[in-house]
């Protein structure tokens, strides 16, 4: 059986996608296909893949010259549970962690949401208005039906302890990146991944992926969302999944983080910065 040795663990919007597009890619590293790249088999506050043999089974394909099989679980990151359990089931796993600055993986996250119709709060900052009374809430559920954490658009953003979690455990096993450093590592081949996993060089895309798009309106895609999961099976392709949900994107980029909500979020996080 084959099993996963190293984990991209977050955070969510940080570019997670174009690192896992990269490795997957890469002739010496095996990661299960983009439909199945978040299993989250370890976190507790989700049960996608629970399932040991079902999980597991996403790595049947890889090959022996693949010494290396990952996956790319953004919820390792959040859920407090995640990193013990890793380690309890291989406490010799490689750890990639990709932070990015808080405020903006906030915002991002927020788009994200909006248009895979997971959230039907009209803005953003009516969302962290919100955040209080969700986090006390079970989620998922009908209105919140994503992972827990994607709609705490703050807390997910304090960095320090979830780093800390990963250190403690994994020690010398674990490189943190930031955002910005993912990006220019595509003009020298993800040197620093590269060293880190001991692969050799492999070219990558310039292309950023998972880029966030604008919609017509939060509550529209969020019942376009229902209705689309109403029409598919139990086992969709990708453009199968998403078939009735992409009536709702429009051309262009979401509108820009206003500048106000942004500094008074970077105020909010600067103790968190400071200790991360």
């Amino acid at each position: 059986m084959n099993k996963p040795n190293f984990f991209i663990v977050g955070a969510a919007k940080s570019g997670t996608t174009t690192l896992y597009d990269y490795l997957k890619g890469h002739p010496e590293v095996f990661m299960p296909e983009d439909l199945y790249k978040e299993p989250s088999h370890f976190a507790d506050l989700l049960d996608w893949y629970r399932d040991p043999k079902k999980y597991f089974a996403l790595f049947d394909k890889a090959q022996p010259q693949q010494r290396w099989i990952g996956e790319a679980s953004t919820a390792y990151l959040s859920d407090p549970s995640a990193a013990g359990n890793i380690c309890r089931y291989n406490p010799d796993s490689k750890i990639i962690i990709i932070l990015r600055n808080p405020a903006d993986r906030a915002y991002s996250m927020y788009c994200w949401m909006v248009q895979d119709g997971y959230e039907y709060v009209s803005s953003f900052e009516k969302a962290l208005a919100a955040e209080e009374r969700r986090s006390r809430k079970k989620i998922p559920n009908y209105w919140e039906p994503q992972y827990y954490y994607n709609y705490l658009y703050f807390r997910a953003g304090l960095y320090s302890e979830q780093v800390k979690r990963y250190f403690d455990l994994f020690r010398g096993n674990v490189l943190v990146m930031t955002f910005e450093e993912l990006l220019a590592g595509v003009k020298d081949d993800y040197a620093t991944v590269r060293q880190f996993l001991g692969i050799g060089s492999h070219r990558a895309t310039e292309e950023v992926s998972n880029p966030s798009v604008r919609v017509i309106h939060p509550t529209v895609q969020f019942w376009l969302r229902k209705l689309n999961n109403k029409m598919i099976g139990d086992q969709p392709t990708k453009e199968e999944r998403d078939a009735i949900l992409l009536r709702g994107i429009r051309p262009g980029k979401p509108p820009p983080l206003r500048p106000e909500t942004r500094a008074a979020l970077l105020e909010r996080y600067r103790d968190d910065i400071h200790a991360t």
